[in-house]
């Protein structure tokens, strides 16, 4: 597969700039807090990959490269989960 070229970062950039107009449009809409934090998350999300995939040169490398961010993040997930009970059934707010 051959490197972006410039025309390629210039697309990707576009695709950021637009991302980040959707989040400052999401915080402004009003909308319910849970849908606006998961439509944050969401397009936070896209917008690492894309970065990941172009500005670090991940879709051009192989699998040994792709366990390096993967595993940690994958770690990250699994401990998140596994706190998530004790996070929600025992949190008490304004305490």
């Amino acid at each position: 597969m051959a490197h972006p070229t410039p025309k390629t970062y210039l697309a990707i950039y576009g695709w950021l700039l637009a991302l980040t107009a959707l989040e400052v449009g999401v915080v402004l809409a009003g909308w319910p807090q849970a849908a606006v934090v998961t439509l944050l998350l969401a397009t936070a999300a896209a917008k690492a990959l894309l970065i990941a995939l172009f500005f670090m040169h991940l879709k051009f490398e192989g699998l040994a490269m792709w366990l390096l961010p993967g595993l940690p993040l994958l770690i990250g997930l699994l401990l998140v989960l596994a706190l998530f009970p004790d996070i929600a059934f025992h949190l008490t707010i304004g305490m």
